[in-house]
């Protein structure tokens, strides 16, 4: 892969970042072949921010099978363990998530296990993202990328939220008191 074939979109990076320094946990789950993450996120400039990568030809799974949003799951786990120890032991604004530093963020102390519920997938596929995370326990919201008006007409009718970029998520998320758990959440190309 090359940049002249793929792209960012703007808001990607300052959202993955606010992400970041709330401690909210991100990843991919993606029924995209794995080069995706080995490659094209780090060429990109979006592999730091991304604590786990799933991929369907990894778990065996394709959204919107709720295995592979199970899978994420449990990838995402190791680092909540991490960002919970952090904040629970820490009371100050460096990188929870940083592991240059020494914050005694051992996973000896495990966070309780990560529900459904807790978990937000954000992605542009009504089957395979809306309905297989909502299948799976999880809240989803879609973006509408391309202005694709009578498209996210339709899935609005069908009940998913729908945005035009991850501002509005944000906006959303932070307007409704959205309440997901302590510092977790799934996003999805």
């Amino acid at each position: 892969g090359s940049h002249a074939a793929y792209g960012v979109f703007p808001d990607a990076i300052p959202f993955l970042k606010w992400c970041h320094r709330r401690g909210i946990v991100t990843g991919v789950v993606s029924n995209a072949d794995e080069r995706y993450g080995d490659s094209i996120l780090p060429m990109l400039g979006l592999g730091d921010d991304m604590r786990f990568l799933t991929f369907s030809k990894n778990v065996g799974f394709e959204k919107p099978g709720k295995e592979i949003f199970q899978a994420a799951m449990k990838q995402s786990e190791p680092w909540l363990c991490l960002v919970n120890n952090f904040d629970r032991d820490n009371n100050n604004n460096d990188d929870p998530l940083d592991s240059s530093k020494n914050n005694n963020n051992s996973p000896s102390s495990p966070s309780p296990p990560l529900k459904p519920e807790e978990v937000l997938h954000i992605g542009n596929d009504f089957k395979k993202d809306y309905i297989g995370a909502k299948n799976a326990g999880f809240h989803a919201v879609l973006l509408d990328r391309y202005d694709e008006k009578e498209l996210a007409k339709s899935w609005r009718q069908k009940g998913a939220p729908v945005f035009k970029d991850l501002v509005d998520v944000v906006e959303y998320l932070g307007h409704e008191r959205f309440e997901l758990g302590p510092l977790r959440t799934s996003s999805s190309e």
